[in-house]
């Protein structure tokens, strides 16, 4: 069973483990500065209004995770929705998913946007089955990447 709750710094450690096991096996350099935020995320995602959710175990182990950045009054993106290789396809990347989205309705955003590697197709098909829109292919910081977007209530 899983869990779902705010991040703690105590979670660091293995929010930083999960993302390397899930960028890696997608043949991404995890490191890469483009993921400097995992680094921050309460700069990046708590004090700027989003929120970043962490999946426990029984145990307490983090092996889901997953964020909301404000952009701005209206829009917001999903951000390192992760789920520790051996627990996906349980179902625990949808739970994060569907709390992200209700905490940006709590907060009035209208749209939540997201991008995804090109070759994460577990990830492009959970984003299309809960209603993203194809917005197309795009480079960033030198990854090949899908957008999605979707309006909300």
């Amino acid at each position: 069973m899983i869990q779902i709750r705010r991040y703690s710094t105590l979670d660091h450690d293995d929010v930083w483990r999960i993302h390397l096991l899930v960028i890696s096996e997608a043949k991404v350099e995890p490191t890469h500065q483009h993921y400097h935020d995992i680094l921050h995320i309460d700069e990046q995602y708590l004090q700027s209004g989003g929120e970043f959710l962490v999946g426990t175990g029984e145990n307490g182990t983090v092996f889901a995770m997953g964020g909301l950045k404000i952009l701005d009054n209206n829009k917001a993106e999903i951000k390192r929705l992760r789920v520790h290789p051996s627990f996906q396809q349980k179902g625990y990347g949808q739970m994060i998913l569907d709390r992200l989205e209700q905490r940006a309705k709590e907060l009035g955003m209208k749209q939540l946007i997201l991008d995804t590697l090109s070759n994460q197709f577990g990830a492009q098909k959970l984003f299309e089955k809960n209603g993203y829109i194809l917005q197309g292919p795009a480079v960033i910081d030198g990854f090949n990447v899908i957008l999605y977007q979707k309006e909300i209530a």
